[in-house]
């Protein structure tokens, strides 16, 4: 039998064959990978069975090869062809970070659960919001499902579901951690969200109401792509 054997900062972990990955694992999670000073957005999938992907911003997708676990740790290895990339990390509620071994380097990364919903509800909740709020649905554009809220200053936050009202946001767009605070649609009638509620560190929640028609629908009117500017580590969006 082929076996690997890994230790990496007194985490020692065998994998002798592809495995389902850990259940801690399974579910969808989104983070960042840093490179050069630039934070590369990361979103991984991890299924029943030997199945997962992982999308790593400017490398495509990459494919689950084997996954463990230990108590405190996770391990999870992707390649796309010949690539490999190594992923091993300190698992807590709701997060994984550590480093990605990859082509002789040791790459910072970290991971945020997030979870997918009803598709229904992304149209129910993006419109414009007071006077200057919007959300925008990025889903077509990016491939996977995706608002981005607009602040009354323009600037954008990609939000990620933790339960199907309630969503989170990080510290620039497309950066989802560390978590600044949430977004929370409120009041749903006939299909569309009448409230949000804006919750950030350090700040009185806001709410701002729904200002558009029942025909407009807010849909990427800034544009889905990522700011460069904004993905530039330890800055904000």
């Amino acid at each position: 039998m082929n076996c690997i054997h890994l230790t990496v900062a007194l985490l020692s972990l065998s994998v002798c064959h592809p495995e389902a990955p850990p259940q801690r694992l399974r579910g969808v999670w989104v983070g960042t990978l840093e490179v050069g000073g630039d934070l590369k957005f990361i979103r991984a999938e991890f299924h029943s069975g030997v199945k997962g992907t992982l999308h790593l911003e400017g490398a495509g997708d990459l494919t689950l090869v084997r996954a463990s676990e230990s108590s405190s740790h996770a391990y999870f290895e992707m390649r796309r062809g010949n690539d490999e990339f190594v992923f091993v990390g300190a698992s807590r509620e709701g997060s994984i970070t550590g480093s990605v071994h990859h082509a002789g380097q040791q790459l910072p990364f970290a991971l945020y659960r997030t979870l997918e919903i009803d598709r229904r509800l992304l149209d129910a909740y993006a419109g414009a919001y007071g006077d200057s709020r919007s959300i925008e649905d990025c889903t077509d554009e990016l491939g996977w499902q995706q608002l981005i809220y607009v602040g009354r200053s323009g600037g954008r936050k990609a939000l990620f579901p933790e339960s199907e009202d309630s969503f989170y946001f990080g510290p620039g767009y497309l950066i989802p951690g560390p978590i600044e605070g949430t977004i929370t649609f409120l009041g749903g009638t006939k299909g569309r969200a009448r409230y949000l509620m804006v919750e950030q560190a350090g700040s009185e929640p806001e709410i701002a109401r729904r200002s558009d028609s029942g025909a407009v629908r807010s849909r990427n009117l800034h544009g889905c792509s990522p700011l460069r500017a904004s993905m530039k580590a330890g800055r904000s969006g």
